[in-house]
């Protein structure tokens, strides 16, 4: 399986690895940056140091890993936000580089912290934002909230590919049937 992750930053998808022990089936952009370009401070709060000459690096190392590991046929979970706006859609391109034996899946984190009734209201997505920020301030590394504000409204316009099957978090069976998958990987 390939399991894209789905929604802004800190809507809970590197908790949610975290707490599967997922990480060793991870690739995730931060990680990269964080190794490339190191920790600053914002307020006394550790923020990831965001180098925009370093992207460019961040990318291909990270598509690198993301083909070496599909090339190698092994269970891969994508941490990154893996939503675009403004036309770009990274799962995509993803998708152009996956081999026809993967399963694709999105496990949306984002989706839990809606309002079921009407997702993409003003007072839903407002709402959410709200948790966002509480999340934000709490997290080990935190980010703009201008940052996890635009990557709501990418959230709100984002169409998600039908080849891939998508699970919101709070699904726990289909989750967990997800999870053993990947553990139980070649056993």
């Amino acid at each position: 399986p390939l399991i894209l992750m789905l929604g802004p930053q800190a809507s809970g998808k590197s908790s949610f690895i975290k707490m599967n022990d997922l990480q060793n089936y991870t690739i995730s952009a931060d990680e990269i940056r964080i190794r490339l370009n190191g920790i600053n401070s914002n307020n006394g709060h550790p923020q990831i140091n965001f180098v925009n000459q370093t992207e460019k690096i961040v990318w291909q190392i990270f598509n690198q890993i993301l083909q070496t590991r599909l090339q190698n046929g092994l269970p891969t979970i994508v941490d990154n936000t893996n939503l675009g706006g403004h036309g770009f859609n990274p799962i995509n391109d993803i998708l152009k580089r996956v081999p026809d034996n993967y399963q694709v899946y999105v496990i949306d984190c984002f989706k839990p912290l809606l309002d079921a009734n009407d997702p993409l209201s003003e007072e839903s997505l407002a709402h959410a934002l709200k948790i966002l920020n509480q999340r934000n301030r709490d997290r080990q590394y935190s980010v703009n909230m201008d940052i996890i504000q635009r990557f709501v409204d990418y959230y709100a316009h984002f169409e998600i590919p039908n080849k891939v099957k998508v699970i919101s978090s709070a699904d726990l069976q289909k989750v967990q049937d997800l999870i053993d998958l990947i553990l139980n990987f070649n056993r």
